[in-house]
């Protein structure tokens, strides 16, 4: 966005005097330290809780593929078969011995590898969503910062002509004074002052209540100072490329895919429990004299054979995990979609918007207060007229500043939606 509009004669009598601050409304050098958006970012990606928490289910996740890709923990055993007592001597009895055994359960073929695979799915599905949570909450730190912002330039704006009705005051004083105005036209610009005062209150509320947002998306309290001045990101890219990559870049998208692909593995897997699983053991033996030491082997074999009730069953349940993955999916798109379409359109007519204000509105609107200004200033125009130009110059620039945080805002939410970096650092 360019500069702020010049409107002037007007407003270059509102001089840096406008400004200046009586030695009580001293601010602090934090206080008035310029913060830039990047810089919150930066201490939001550090500090945030839910990127954190996103971050630690995400590494959790990527740590479960091993695990479940993994035979079973062997067993070791130590057997003592005596007669008489439990720790009977071998020589007591011809039927004592002692044996050391092993064991290694063993799943078919391809169960391992699927339940592996299966997790792997899930912890890319939670690696999109770790991306997303990063995306969203720095979105939703850019959409506090242009609320500040726009509060910010409300309140300047509002100053400006609190200053500004203290003139027409003055004039409306000095024409009454000497027969030429009436005493309604200053109670007038005195209600006017007090309403601007009113407006102020308000925004100090809302300037409090957005700066504890911010912080709380920082978790730190300390002072934020005041936010830079922002100009408007043009949107080059138009509403079919950011459609196209949808499925490719979205974080939720991409999240969503994957979580699809680890049910279709799912299936996959229940299936594979159709199939018996197998254990092996091996035990030697250590047995009293005259008899020799000898060995056991021993292979099982576990049967599925109530699969109508178990395995059956199972199946039953990947395959509903996968539909309603599935249309979480379409679901999700079709959102996604949405709003997308919603906030491209948003960001096109606030540029339309904008572009209005810049070349037509403000300047017209601030050259027809000059002009009732002058007016009124040798009688020819009323002071009804005069305020009714004031009022609207007011609520245009308050207007191109609200328009102005709506357009970035809108480009803030759509960059993470699609992952693409739209609004300036």
């Amino acid at each position: 966005m360019p500069a702020r509009l010049p409107l002037g004669m007007l407003f270059s009598l509102l001089s840096a005097a406008a400004w200046a601050q009586s030695p009580g409304q001293a601010v602090s050098a934090e206080q008035e330290r310029v913060v830039h958006i990047q810089d919150l970012v930066d201490e939001l990606l550090r500090n945030n809780p839910d990127i954190r928490a996103a971050q630690f289910r995400h590494d959790a996740a990527t740590k479960r593929p091993s695990q479940l890709n993994a035979l079973p923990e062997p067993k070791v055993s130590f057997t003592n078969f005596g007669v008489g007592h439990p720790f009977s001597r071998l020589s007591t009895s011809e039927f004592a011995y002692q044996g050391f055994g092993f064991s290694q359960e063993v799943p078919y073929p391809g169960k391992l590898a699927l339940a592996g695979e299966e997790a792997r799915k899930e912890a890319e599905s939670q690696r999109e969503m770790y991306r997303m949570a990063v995306l969203d909450k720095t979105a939703e730190l850019k959409v506090a910062y242009y609320d500040w912002f726009q509060i910010a330039r409300a309140t300047e704006i509002t100053r400006k002509n609190r200053d500004l009705l203290e003139r027409f005051e003055r004039i409306a004083r000095a024409r009454y004074a000497v027969g030429k105005g009436i005493q309604q036209d200053v109670l007038k610009a005195q209600v006017e002052q007090s309403g601007l005062a009113q407006q102020l209150e308000i925004l100090e509320q809302k300037k409090a209540t957005i700066e504890a947002r911010i912080r709380s998306l920082l978790n730190a309290e300390r002072p934020l100072g005041r936010p830079a001045d922002i100009k408007l990101t043009p949107l080059s890219t138009n509403l079919e490329a950011f459609l196209a990559s949808v499925d490719r870049q979205a974080p939720r998208l991409r999240a969503q895919q994957a979580m699809l692909d680890s049910r279709a593995v799912g299936i996959e897997r229940s299936k594979k429990e159709y199939r018996p699983d197998f254990a092996f053991n091996f035990q030697w033996q250590k047995t009293a004299a005259p008899f020799r030491d000898y060995y056991m082997a021993t292979a099982e074999v576990k049967l599925p054979l109530y699969f109508w009730r178990k395995q059956r069953l199972g199946v039953e349940e990947a395959a509903a995990r996968f539909q309603e993955a599935r249309q979480t999916y379409v679901s999700a798109r079709q959102e996604l979609v949405f709003m997308i379409k919603d906030l491209y359109l948003t960001a096109r007519t606030s540029e339309r918007l904008l572009a209005l204000y810049q070349s037509g509105i403000i300047p017209q609107a601030s050259l027809s207060l000059e002009s009732a200004l002058a007016g009124y200033e040798v009688g020819s125009v009323d002071f009804l007229t005069l305020m009714n130009n004031f009022m609207s110059l007011l609520t245009y620039e308050m207007q191109y500043y609200d328009e102005l945080a709506k357009h970035e805002q809108a480009l803030a939410r759509l960059e993470a939606l699609v992952a693409t970096p739209l609004t300036q650092p």
